[in-house]
C-alpha cells in the first residue's frame, strides 16, 4: 500500500515489495512490515488527523521524507522490543548495510547514538543488547560473579561503582541506537488500535489467516476519541497501569503508592482512560492490604467510587471497627449498585453488621440444593464434552450420570448463552453505522462493554429478540449467521460443529420470554453479565433443566446465585446440586438426597 506524500518512488516501492497486504491465508510478502505500518499512518492520518499536535504533524511529514530504506529500518525497530539496538545486529537483507539510513535517521530526530549510561530505570534494557557471556567477557578484569545467572549479575552490576566507567567505555566499544524516549510512534499506534499494542503483529495474524475478524469498508471506520483530552487521557493512563503492572512485584506497596500520587491523577478530572484507573486502584490497594497498609488502602480505595473499590472499602471498614461508616456505604451500594453482584454482597454485609444472618443468601441456597451421590468413576475415565474434549471433573461425572438415565446434555457454562447472544444479535452487534469501529483489525465494537451498548441498539436488539416467539424463525437468524461468519474472531461463539444443533434445542425447550430476558440482562452489562451461567444444559424429549453443579468443597459465587436466581424468575428451569463422589466402589446403585 502506498501512502501518498512519502518521497520513494513508485517504481522504489514495487522494487521493494510495497504491494497491498497479501490474501488472507498466504504468507506475508518480504515488506509486509512497511505495509503495515503506512497502513498505521494512514488511518491515524485520516481519522485522528484533526487531533495531532504541530510536533506530530510534523512527525508525520518527516517520516513521509524518509527514503524508502530508513523507513524501512524505522518501521524495523519501532516494532521490535526496544528502545536499545546494538547496529552490528541489525541485519535485514532489504535494507542491506544499515549505515546509510541510522545516519538519515538520527539527523531527523528519529534515532540516537547512545554515548553514555541512560537513567537507571533503562540500563537493564540497554543491557539487553548484549548476552551474558559478552559481559562477563567485558568484566574479565574485574571482580564479577562468574557462574550468576542474568538477573543476579545484573543487579551486581548495576550496584557495582565503576559502572559508570566501564558503561561508557563499552557503548564506545560497540555502536548502540535508541529511539528517543519522546519518540511519538507508540501514540500513533494507539491511535491507531484504540488500546497499546507493542507491534503490529495482528496485521502478520491476519494476513496468515490465523485471526480472522469481520471486515469493513474504510469509510465505515470512526474517530476512536473525539477531543485530543479525550485520547490524551486514555493513553496516558493504559500507559500507568502498563508501567504499575511491570514494577508491582518489584517494590513494597508503600513505594508503589508514592509513584502513584506522584503522578496527581483524579479520576474526576479523566476524559477517558477510567477503566485503567480503577483497575490500578484495585490492584494497588489489594497490594497494601496484603501488607497491612491498611489505612492507605481505604484512602485508595476512596478515590474510585464504583465496584470492586467499594467492597473493598467496606470490609476494611468493618475490619477496622467502623461499622457506621460501613453501613452508609453499603446503603449506597444497594441503592445504586453497579452490577447485582455488588447489590448482592451490600445486602449480605448489612446482615451480618445487623446480626440478622452470618450466612450469605448464596450459602442459604446452596445448603437448600439437592444433594447426588454419584457411584464411583476412576478420575481418569473420559467422558467428552461439546468440544470434543476428554474431561472428567465433577461435571463431566454428573453430565454421565444424567446421560445413563436417558437424558441428552453439554457441559454449556459460558459458551453457549454468549453463543446466542453473538449469533441471534451479529448484525446489529457489528452495525458499522453506529461509530464504534475505528480499526480494520477490531474484533469488538469498542463499547461492548459500556451502558452505550445497549443504548445505541435497544431498538433493534428489541425486535431482534421478539423473533425468539417463532423457533424457527429465531433459527434462521441464527444459522445464517453461523454459515456467514463461521470462524471470525469474536468475544462471543466459541465455533465447533454441532453449535447450531445445540442452540436449536435451546431455542425449543427455553421459554422464549425467558431467553430474551437472559439475553437483554446481557446486553445491558456485558462485561459483568457474559460469565457465571451454569454449568449444564439438559434435555430430554419433554423437559429441560440448566444445572449448576457444586462438589464437596466448593461454594456458590455471588454472580453464580444471581444467575440462578434471575433464571428462576425469567422461568427458565434451574437446579443447584451438590455432588458426593466416593473415592472407591461402594455399590452401583446412585442415592439422591435432599438438604437438611
Amino acid at each position: 500500500m502506498h501512502v501518498e506524500g512519502f518521497d520513494a518512488s513508485q517504481a522504489e516501492l514495487e522494487n521493494h515489495e510495497a504491494v497491498d497486504a497479501p490474501p488472507v491465508g498466504a504468507s506475508p510478502t518480504p515488506a509486509y512490515y512497511l505495509n503495515d505500518f503506512h497502513s498505521v499512518i494512514q488511518g491515524v492520518e485520516q481519522l485522528h488527523g484533526s487531533l495531532l499536535n504541530a510536533d506530530e504533524q510534523a512527525y508525520l511529514r518527516k517520516l513521509k521524507a524518509l527514503s524508502l530504506p530508513a523507513q524501512q529500518l524505522y518501521a524495523r525497530l519501532v516494532n521490535r522490543k526496544g528502545p536499545y539496538f546494538r547496529v552490528t545486529r541489525l541485519a535485514y537483507p532489504e535494507i542491506g548495510v544499515p549505515d546509510q539510513p541510522i545516519a538519515e535517521l538520527v539527523a531527523h530526530r528519529l534515532l540516537e547514538i547512545c554515548v553514555t549510561l541512560p537513567p537507571v530505570p533503562r540500563q537493564k534494557r540497554l543491557l539487553a543488547c548484549f548476552t551474558l557471556p559478552e559481559l562477563v567477557a567485558a568484566l574479565k578484569n574485574h571482580a564479577a560473579p562468574k557462574r550468576a545467572c542474568r538477573a543476579a549479575f545484573l543487579d551486581w552490576l548495576g550496584a557495582w561503582e565503576g559502572f559508570g566507567a566501564w558503561g561508557s567505555r563499552i557503548l564506545k566499544e560497540h555502536l548502540v541506537v535508541e529511539l528517543p524516549e519522546s519518540d511519538p510512534w507508540p501514540f500513533m499506534r494507539f491511535l491507531f488500535f484504540g488500546e497499546l499494542r507493542e507491534n503490529l503483529s495482528d496485521f502478520v495474524t491476519r494476513a496468515l489467516g490465523h485471526i480472522v475478524t469481520e471486515s469493513f469498508a474504510p469509510a465505515n471506520l470512526h474517530p476512536c476519541f473525539s477531543s485530543r483530552a479525550q485520547a490524551d487521557d486514555a493513553y496516558r493512563m493504559a500507559r500507568y497501569y502498563q508501567t504499575f503492572a511491570e514494577i508491582r512485584e518489584t517494590r513494597p506497596a508503600a513505594e508503589l503508592l508514592e509513584w502513584w500520587h506522584g503522578h496527581g491523577i483524579g479520576r474526576h478530572a479523566l476524559a477517558d482512560g477510567r477503566f485503567w484507573f480503577d483497575r490500578l486502584v484495585d490492584r494497588l490497594g489489594k497490594r497494601l492490604e496484603r501488607e497491612n497498609e491498611i489505612d492507605a488502602a481505604l484512602a485508595l480505595y476512596a478515590t474510585s467510587p464504583v465496584a470492586p473499590a467499594r467492597e473493598r472499602q467496606a470490609r476494611l471498614l468493618i475490619k477496622t471497627g467502623r461499622p457506621a461508616e460501613a453501613v452508609t456505604l453499603l446503603q449506597t451500594m444497594q441503592a445504586t449498585p453497579c452490577h447485582p453482584e455488588e447489590a448482592y454482597t451490600a445486602r449480605h454485609l448489612l446482615a451480618r453488621l445487623e446480626k440478622r444472618s452470618r450466612r450469605s443468601e448464596a450459602r442459604e441456597f446452596q445448603l437448600a440444593g439437592r444433594t447426588i451421590t454419584l457411584p464411583y468413576a476412576p478420575r481418569n475415565g473420559a467422558v467428552e464434552t461439546a468440544g470434543g474434549q476428554p474431561d472428567m471433573n465433577v461435571e463431566a461425572a454428573v453430565l454421565a450420570y444424567y446421560r445413563a438415565q436417558g437424558w441428552q446434555g453439554v457441559h454449556a457454562e459460558n459458551w453457549l448463552w454468549n453463543a446466542s447472544f453473538g449469533l441471534l444479535l451479529w448484525d446489529i452487534i457489528y452495525d458499522p453505522a453506529l461509530g464504534v469501529f475505528h480499526s480494520p483489525l477490531q474484533f469488538a465494537p469498542s463499547d461492548l462493554y459500556t451502558p452505550d451498548f445497549y443504548n445505541r441498539r435497544q431498538h433493534a436488539i428489541e425486535a431482534r429478540l421478539i423473533s425468539l416467539q417463532n423457533p424457527l424463525q429465531a433459527y434462521q437468524i441464527i444459522s445464517r449467521h453461523c454459515q456467514a461468519k463461521h470462524g471470525l474472531a469474536n468475544p462471543f461463539v466459541a465455533w465447533h460443529e454441532n453449535l447450531p444443533d445445540i442452540l436449536s434445542v435451546m431455542l425449543e425447550r427455553v421459554p422464549p420470554d425467558g431467553h430474551a430476558a437472559v439475553l437483554r440482562h446481557m446486553a445491558r452489562n456485558f462485561r459483568h453479565h457474559s460469565h457465571g451461567f451454569l454449568d449444564l444444559f439438559i434435555w430430554n424429549a419433554q423437559d429441560y433443566r440448566f444445572i449448576e453443579i457444586k462438589g464437596e468443597n466448593d461454594h456458590l459465587a455471588a454472580h453464580q446465585f444471581e444467575w440462578l436466581r434471575f433464571f428462576a424468575e425469567a422461568g427458565i428451569k434451574v437446579s443447584l446440586e451438590k455432588v458426593q463422589r466416593p473415592t472407591q466402589i461402594s455399590g452401583a446403585h446412585v442415592k439422591e438426597t435432599k438438604s437438611p
